[in-house]
């Protein structure tokens, strides 16, 4: 939106949208929308050194405390590059601004950030808006939306004046979001001195009294940060593919998106199994996609070191693997079964993510077996040295993987339970004899030599 400059007052162009449901006791509230220029905003909120009004306060009064490796992501994300020693460089930039109250309680100063700071892909880095509440600002309507009356919203101009006595502004929610646009801001100057950013911002004039509690900000943070959900991630998982202009994964994370879309619609023995919770999508009691995604994505650099790196050959050998545990189970589920028996576990994300962790060491086996990755004799060494290590793991009851209830009894699930579980299956795979009464930080020692062991033979053994 345009913004001109007068007497020290900052005139901001804002649409004021009609919204039927505002309470009552709201209705004399002014809600505009705009874009923000995020150097103003600075200035005004919390202020800049050369600014008689900076209140550090005002940072905290909502939202409390930044996370500082928040702001980095999302400044990272904005630029579309990994940011390197971000620590040094945000002290660099917000240093003059945050610095003087680094002893006050629930401050972090300087950010505790170590390395480099990496980002989300996206084709068109943006975010949503940010909400900010004004005391002391000037409202006028357009004569355009004079003449248009109510029924379709107005235009207006708000006029900000921060050497106003009255004049205070306040982020109700955003303050990560800002922060990280500036930051992004002062290292993309770096390259373009004369960069500006203007970021969608929605205005609330006289919310709450000027210097009384900020009641109704405070409601409005409750409301968009608690009760206001979130969709599931696996709602929108298989979506992603959808969203680029070529077939070729970007990255792990994407190729483990379309190893997961593969499995749950066209290869292996989930397909129409694994589940979208947002839309009911799959079967009760089988992994959910986001889920198995996350885990694939831990499993594709140990996959590319024995040269298993196109999207074809990685799916087969993680389906193929997958119809190896439920077999060495002895609890798979008819192919495309709806229903899966109440005491059955072997389909649970828990497990599958645990199975799916041993890719590495059964790779590191194939060394031995001198078999092709994915064949009838490599489904029969797996599922034979998965048969072994459930029962070296003490999990077989009636030749079957234990029911629900013993799984629960022995500690899998809650708090804790997948990595004690995950640390059991890799012990028992590098045993000769039975887990038996071995205590759980026995068998996680135990487990992480077998591990450190596997991934250094593979790193050195990778083509």
């Amino acid at each position: 939106m345009p913004q001109t400059k007068t007497d020290n007052v900052e005139r901001i162009s804002v649409v004021v949208p009609v919204n039927p449901f505002t309470p009552a006791n709201l209705l004399q509230v002014r809600h505009c929308l705009c874009a923000l220029d995020v150097d103003r905003l600075m200035e005004w909120w919390p202020g800049l050194p050369h600014t008689p009004n900076r209140d550090l306060e005002k940072v905290k009064a909502i939202q409390r405390s930044l996370d500082w490796k928040r702001v980095a992501q999302i400044a990272a994300y904005l630029l579309q590059e990994e940011i390197e020693d971000a620590g040094t460089k945000l002290d660099e930039t917000f240093r003059p601004i945050y610095e003087p109250k680094k002893n006050e309680p629930g401050r972090e100063w300087p950010p505790q950030i170590k390395g480099t700071v990496k980002f989300a892909h996206s084709s068109f880095p943006f975010f949503s808006n940010v909400l900010i509440h004004v005391n002391g600002a000037t409202f006028e309507k357009s004569p355009e939306s004079e003449e248009t009356g109510e029924r379709i919203g107005t235009t207006a101009q708000v006029g900000l004046n921060p050497k106003d006595q009255n004049f205070s502004l306040t982020v109700i929610d955003g303050q990560h979001r800002v922060n990280g646009a500036y930051f992004a801001l002062e290292i993309r100057r770096k390259k373009d001195p004369d960069a500006r950013f203007e970021i969608p911002a929605e205005i609330f004039l006289e919310l709450d009294p000027f210097e009384e509690p900020p009641r109704h900000q405070a409601q409005i943070f409750i409301d968009v940060n608690l009760y206001q959900k979130k969709v599931d991630r696996s709602l929108v998982a298989d979506l992603f593919p959808m969203t680029r202009t070529t077939t070729d994964s970007l990255d792990r994370k994407e190729r483990a998106q379309d190893i997961g879309r593969k499995l749950m619609l066209e290869v292996g023995p989930l397909v129409g199994m694994i589940q979208i919770p947002g839309i009911k999508y799959g079967v009760k009691n089988v992994v959910a996609l986001a889920t198995l995604n996350a885990a694939i994505e831990g499993a594709i650099p140990a996959l590319n070191t024995r040269d298993i790196t196109n999207l074809e050959a990685q799916t087969s050998f993680i389906a193929q693997l997958l119809e190896c545990w439920l077999t060495a189970s002895g609890r798979a589920e008819g192919k495309g079964a709806t229903v899966i028996d109440e005491h059955n576990v072997v389909y649970q994300g828990r497990i599958l993510v645990s199975v799916i962790h041993l890719i590495p060491a059964i790779l590191w086996q194939f060394s031995k077996w001198k078999v092709p990755f994915v064949s009838k004799k490599a489904k029969d060494h797996i599922t034979e040295w998965l048969q072994a290590t459930i029962v070296r793991a003490g999990l077989v009851k009636f030749k079957k993987f234990i029911g629900k209830n013993d799984f629960k009894k022995k500690g899998f699930l809650g708090s804790g339970g997948i990595g004690r579980f995950r640390n059991l299956l890799w012990a028992a795979a590098f045993r000769t004899r039975r887990i038996g009464n071995l205590k759980p930080e026995s068998i996680a020692i135990e487990a992480e030599k077998a591990r450190t062991k596997v991934n250094a033979e593979l790193a050195s053994h990778a083509h």
